[in-house]
């Protein structure tokens, strides 16, 4: 078996539990003059030809990417580990010290310092900057931030954030300079931004003055496409090197075989449905009970992902998730349960045609999905005969994500069926708190539970893991009882690679994939 080896730096971050499970050794070959470039299929696109990683969704496919980095790192094993930081702690319930490394050059070759860290997140604040994130402000709910010396930060938040540093994790709060004609995205990653091309394709080159090593490989082309049938076509034609998000039908037949190069391991993507409680059929409280008793989870996760694709979901968080899910709850398959609710709550079919009526209507919710993970649609559609046999009618079809939010948020449709990483900054208290919560950015479900919202403050306030542990617990039961999301499945992600891919590791939180490390054998 070849040795991979793995720079201290990287290895601090990531931790070294292996993932991979490879059907054939590589054995490594002394590098080449030529150019060595990686081509990656995923999933997902850049929004526009200069994705700022600071402003919506974007910092996720530029911290994939290699682009740019947080202060603090979410390590293999869901911790928190030093990054562009070295030292991070909480001085205060309002304050909190970071102290730099002092080795690290932005892509324009000048050092990384304190004020330019602090430059980089009041971008985060100002209306009209490409970085402008009201989200992530909100998340961080910094007050101030003062600058010691050349190497040390203190940050101040308005009120008590147990939450702080680990929002310092998440993708969107990167580090940047201004960006040049010649350099449109200054990052400090081991890879230089070099173009995107909207939805369709992100490139970069290494950059040989990277804190952590030079990378191994020249060049990164990321591929977005979103029909994972295609990306595994483009694999089998050898246009791609890797693709991240395999079929998992095409997943399981390799294994069956034992051909390939696989890589698989859980992940905290949650496959749910957001359901529209402020009007609509849905804000029947009786009727989201009946969606839920009538789903078959096991029966959509061995149809939809083949026996290798995850399990299913009895709340929010992954039973991996041990410091924080709530193992005592379950979310049960019981469509005897679900007609007997119904019948009682007046909820019946009167004309005999096999859909129940409410308030003299005809039942037929309206869900969507979108393109991008191939479990969305066999769920939808396994989804839509479930509920037709307890009396339930739908209309389901399939369309791009934010229209679908902003169709849910109008009232247009009943439920959207999504795919969220339930914990991408480790914290339990993200997910609920921008889905759930009252008024925030993506609760499109008109959903409001004064106790959630109080548990959601009093977690954020509370330093102390064993109470916040109380107070998450039990916003998990309010939501699997009330069930303003009602979750389907825990998300395994599979890859496949062409059998030359060395230094390639599926992170949980899917937060990272292209680290110097990573190459492409001769």
């Amino acid at each position: 078996m070849s040795k991979q080896i793995i720079r201290p730096a990287f290895a601090a971050l990531l931790g070294m539990g292996a993932v991979a499970s490879v059907a054939f050794t590589v054995a490594p070959q002394a590098a080449n003059a030529a150019e060595r470039t990686m081509r990656i299929a995923v999933p997902f696109g850049p929004k526009s030809s200069v994705p700022d990683p600071r402003a919506r969704q974007n910092g996720w496919l530029s911290n994939r990417a290699g682009v740019s980095e947080t202060l603090i790192g979410l390590g293999y094993d869901m911790t928190m580990q030093p990054r562009l930081a070295e030292t991070f702690e909480n001085l205060s319930p309002l304050e909190w010290k970071l102290t730099l490394r002092k080795d690290v050059k932005f892509h324009d070759g000048s050092a990384m310092t304190a004020q330019d860290v602090k430059a980089s997140f009041e971008k985060i604040d100002t209306e009209g900057h490409s970085g402008y994130n009201p989200r992530l402000s909100r998340l961080l709910d910094i007050d101030g931030i003062i600058v010691v010396g050349d190497y040390g930060l203190v940050f101040k938040t308005k009120s008590p954030n147990s939450a702080f540093l680990w929002s310092l994790t998440e993708p969107s709060a990167a580090v940047l300079k201004d960006g040049t004609d010649e350099l449109p995205l200054i990052g400090t990653g081991p890879f230089v931004f070099e173009l995107a091309e909207p939805e369709k394709t992100y490139q970069t080159r290494k950059f040989t003055d990277y804190w952590g090593g030079e990378p191994n490989l020249d060049r990164i082309v990321m591929d977005a496409l979103s029909d994972p049938s295609v990306a595994a076509l483009a694999l089998q034609a050898g246009d791609v090197d890797l693709v991240t998000n395999y079929p998992e039908p095409d997943f399981a037949a390799l294994k069956e075989k034992n051909e390939g190069q696989l890589f698989s391991r859980p992940t905290t993507r949650l496959f749910f449905f957001q359901v529209r409680t402020a009007d609509g059929p849905l804000a029947n409280a009786t009727l989201r009970s009946a969606v839920s008793l009538g789903l078959d989870r096991e029966t959509i996760v061995a149809a939809s992902l083949n026996g290798v694709g995850g399990d299913v979901a009895n709340g929010i968080f992954p039973a991996s998730m041990a410091s924080w899910a709530n193992t005592k709850l379950r979310l049960d398959y019981n469509p005897e349960k679900a007609r007997a609710l119904l019948d009682e709550a007046g909820i019946i079919d009167t004309n005999d045609d096999g859909i129940r009526e409410l308030d003299g209507e005809e039942i037929t919710l309206k869900i969507r999905s979108y393109e991008g993970r191939a479990a969305l649609r066999p769920t939808l559609e396994i989804s839509q005969a479930l509920l037709r046999q307890i009396g339930i009618g739908s209309e389901i079809s399939m369309a791009e994500y934010d229209a679908n939010n902003e169709a849910l948020k109008a009232g247009e449709i009943d439920m959207h069926l999504q795919a969220w990483g339930t914990a991408p900054q480790g914290d339990p208290g993200y997910f609920p708190g921008t889905l759930v919560e009252t008024g925030v950015s993506y609760n499109f479900s008109g959903y409001s539970n004064t106790e959630l919202d109080e548990l959601l403050r009093k977690g954020r306030e509370n330093f102390d893991d064993e109470v916040r542990k109380s107070y998450y617990d039990r916003v998990q039961e309010i939501i699997n009882t009330e069930l303003p999301l009602i979750p389907v499945f825990h998300k395994t992600q599979v890859s496949v690679g062409n059998g030359k891919v060395q230094g390639y590791r599926i992170h949980p939180a899917e937060t990272y994939l292209v680290t110097p490390d990573l190459t492409l054998a001769e």
